[in-house]
């Protein structure tokens, strides 16, 4: 029996194959991604953590019993503990100051915004539905690129790190949770979560081609 999440990749194959093979993951598959893109991709990246930190303390505070807050308070914790001090570690090695690329691009406004509003406003399975969308894709991207040959180092530890098994256990908690939490939903419900879900990867489209500093 067909599982909500594997609807879900079902349903929006498209565009889950549209961010899958973007330019972005191809060029850091083929090794050929600029440094500059690299760099302005580590700063928008590396600010948004600040915006996921509020997401997932909005998501803690909707979750509906002890075990799933325990999670994702583990989760929080390592976007405090060591995102932060990963991005701060890798801007400074590259010498890359954030001013030098302002984060008032559409795609990047539009991911961000689009993602807090939903968490701000939504309820949990909305929550869950960003965190799986965006970690999922993660995922699933950057193990299939982690098996190459990347000479930028960098590049190599941000790809392995959303490609290790901490990660893995991560997005596929969220999988199950989304798979669970759509038990008690009703199908119109479900509908405006797979609508959502094809938002996420929108937006995650828009956001990796501002790396580019292209609309």
């Amino acid at each position: 029996m067909e599982t909500f999440s594997e609807r879900l990749l079902r349903e929006h194959q498209d565009t889950w194959q549209a961010m899958q093979q973007h330019r972005f993951v191809c060029d850091i598959e083929q090794d050929r991604l600029p440094a500059e893109v690299f760099n302005r991709y580590l700063v928008f990246e590396g600010q948004f953590v600040s915006t996921a930190i509020a997401i997932f303390a909005l998501g803690i505070s909707k979750a509906p019993d002890i075990s799933q807050q325990r999670w994702l308070t583990g989760v929080l914790n390592a976007l405090l503990d060591t995102q932060i001090t990963w991005f701060d570690a890798v801007l400074a090695k590259r010498q890359v100051s954030p001013a030098d690329y302002p984060n008032d691009l559409p795609g990047v406004i539009r991911f961000r915004d689009g993602m807090l509003n939903v968490a701000r406003e939504g309820s949990y399975a909305q929550f869950i539905v960003l965190m799986f969308g965006a970690e999922w894709m993660y995922y699933s991207w950057c193990k299939r690129v982690s098996e190459k040959s990347l000479s930028d180092e960098d590049i190599r530890r941000w790809v392995e790190l959303h490609a290790e098994d901490e990660f893995f256990q991560q997005a596929g908690w969220l999988k199950t949770e989304l798979d669970r939490c759509a038990q008690t939903l009703s199908e119109a419900e479900k509908s405006a979560l797979s609508a959502l879900y094809d938002d996420v990867l929108r937006w995650e489209i828009d956001f990796h081609t501002q790396a580019y500093g292209e609309e």
